[in-house]
C-alpha cells in the first residue's frame, strides 16, 4: 500500500475519532496540522466531520480528489454508520511524536502538502550524537498569553496577571479583560472629549488578542506591540504596528482603516489580512486573505488581491506574489509555526521569539531547508530534537542557544 493511501486512511481515522469524541491530545494535535496545511484539508475535514454529509454523500465521496487518489473505496467503510468501528472500537493509535512535523526538505518523505521525517529506525535519517537532553542545561517551556497595556497617562497594566474585567476607563472607552490572552474595549460614548492612545505590547514569548472599539479584531504575535485610539473619532480608523499581527476588519466604508508601519501604509477595504514587520527580518510582509487592501510607500503602491502578498524588501522596493500559502502565513495564530524552504537562521529568529532565545553559531552552517508545521506548545527540548535530525545540533545554557554542525 502506497505512503499516500496509508497517510489518509489514518486521516479518515481520526476524523472518524472525532466524530465520536473519542480523540486524545497527540491525535487531537495530528489532525489540527493536517486541517491547517491548506483550506481544502479544513473543507474537506469540515465535510467528512458531518455524520448527516456522510450519510447522504457517501457514495458521491469518491470525486473528492483528495480522497480519490487515496483509493477512497478502502476508506468509506470507516465513516459508515453501518460499520462495527464506528459502534466504539478504538482507533488504531499511531506514536505522534515518530512521525516529526517539521525537518529538512531533502531527502524526506512528502505526504501531501505535509513535510514529515520518519524515526532513525524508520528511515535512517541522520542521528545526532548524543540524546539533547543531556546537553541541555534546563529546558525552556513554549510562550503563551502575555502582555503589557501602556494606557494613554503612562500607566502600564501586565494583563497575563491582571484578572477579568474592567481594567481601567480610557476616554469614550472602558477597557477590559475578557479572559486569557483577549482585551476588548466597550465605547461609552459617541462622543468622546479628547483622543487617547492605548499601546498593547507582547514580549518575546507572548501573544494576545484585542477587541479594537469599532469591532476589528486583532491578534499580536511575540515581540510585537499595537498602538491605537481608544475610540475612532477621526476620518480614519489608524493604528500603528510593530511585528507581526493578522486583522480582521469590521467595515466602515465613511472611516476607511490603516495600519501604519514605519512609512509603510496598508489602507484596508474591510477585509482579513496578517502583516509581518519584524525588525530582524529583511522584508515586511502584507498577505491578504480575503477583501483587498492596498499597500503603499512614497509614491509607489500596491492593490493586493486575496491570497497574495506584498513585500516590502530592505530598498524600499514593493514586489507581489501571487498564490501565497496564506494559512502557512496565519498558522501562528492557530498555535502552529510554519517552515516553508526556510534556511536555519530564518528557523532560529522564529523560535528565539517565541522562547525568548539568545542564540549564537559555532562552526559552518547548515544549508539544509526546513519545511513543514510544529505544534507551538511544545518545550524547546522537543522542538529541538524535531530539528536536529538533520545535521544541526543545539547546546542550551539558560536561554543561550548554540547551533553547530
Amino acid at each position: 500500500m502506497s505512503e499516500d493511501i496509508k497517510y489518509m486512511e489514518r486521516i479518515a481515522a481520526l476524523i472518524t475519532a472525532h466524530i465520536r469524541g473519542t480523540l486524545n491530545e497527540e491525535e487531537a494535535l495530528e489532525l489540527k496540522v493536517w486541517c491547517a496545511q491548506s483550506a481544502a484539508n479544513q473543507a474537506l475535514f469540515d465535510k467528512l466531520s458531518d455524520p448527516e454529509y456522510v450519510k447522504d454523500n457517501i457514495k458521491d465521496l469518491p470525486n473528492i480528489q483528495a480522497l480519490k487518489a487515496a483509493g477512497w473505496d478502502r476508506l468509506d467503510s470507516r465513516l459508515s454508520e453501518e460499520d462495527p468501528e464506528w459502534q466504539g472500537a478504538p482507533v488504531r493509535r499511531m506514536n505522534w511524536k515518530r512521525y516529526l512535523v517539521a525537518a529538512s526538505l531533502v531527502g524526506v518523505a512528502v505526504v501531501g502538502a505535509l513535510v514529515y521525517v520518519r524515526s532513525r529506525r524508520d528511515a535512517g535519517v541522520v542521528a545526532t550524537s548524543a540524546p539533547i537532553a543531556s546537553r541541555l542545561k534546563n529546558d525552556v517551556a513554549p510562550g503563551g498569553n502575555k502582555a503589557v497595556l501602556t494606557l494613554s497617562d503612562g500607566t502600564t497594566v501586565v494583563l497575563d496577571k491582571a484578572g477579568k474585567g474592567a481594567i481601567a476607563n480610557q476616554g469614550a472607552a472602558q477597557v477590559t479583560k475578557l479572559g486569557d490572552g483577549k482585551l476588548a474595549y466597550n465605547i461609552l460614548t459617541e462622543k468622546p472629549t479628547e483622543l487617547a492612545y492605548n499601546t498593547l505590547t507582547t514580549p518575546a514569548a507572548g501573544q494576545f488578542q484585542v477587541l479594537l472599539p469599532d469591532g476589528s479584531k486583532v491578534w499580536l504575535n511575540n515581540a510585537s506591540s499595537l498602538r491605537y485610539p481608544v475610540a475612532f473619532a477621526g476620518k480614519d480608523r489608524e493604528v500603528e504596528l510593530k511585528g507581526e499581527a493578522y486583522f480582521e476588519i469590521a467595515p466602515n466604508s465613511r472611516q476607511p482603516f490603516k495600519v501604519k508601519v514605519d512609512d509603510m501604509l496598508v489602507d484596508v477595504l474591510g477585509t482579513s489580512f496578517n502583516i509581518s514587520a519584524y525588525a530582524d527580518e529583511n522584508t515586511i510582509k502584507t498577505t491578504l486573505l480575503t477583501g483587498a487592501v492596498r499597500v503603499s510607500k512614497g509614491d509607489a503602491e500596491k492593490l493586493l488581491k486575496p491570497n497574495e502578498q506584498v513585500q516590502l524588501n530592505e530598498t524600499g522596493k514593493l514586489s507581489v506574489v501571487d498564490d501565497v500559502d496564506v494559512d502557512g502565513v496565519v498558522a501562528w495564530k492557530s498555535g502552529l509555526f510554519h517552515f516553508d524552504r526556510a534556511d536555519i537562521r530564518t528557523v532560529m529568529r522564529v523560535l528565539a521569539r517565541w522562547y525568548d532565545l539568545d542564540v549564537r553559531y559555532e562552526g559552518p552552517v547548515t544549508s539544509h531547508e526546513f519545511g513543514g508545521f510544529i505544534e507551538k506548545g511544545l518545550n524547546l527540548s522537543q522542538v529541538l530534537e524535531i530539528l536536529q535530525k538533520n545535521q544541526v545540533h543545539f547546546d542550551l545554557d539558560g536561554r543561550k542557544l548554540t547551533v553547530r554542525p
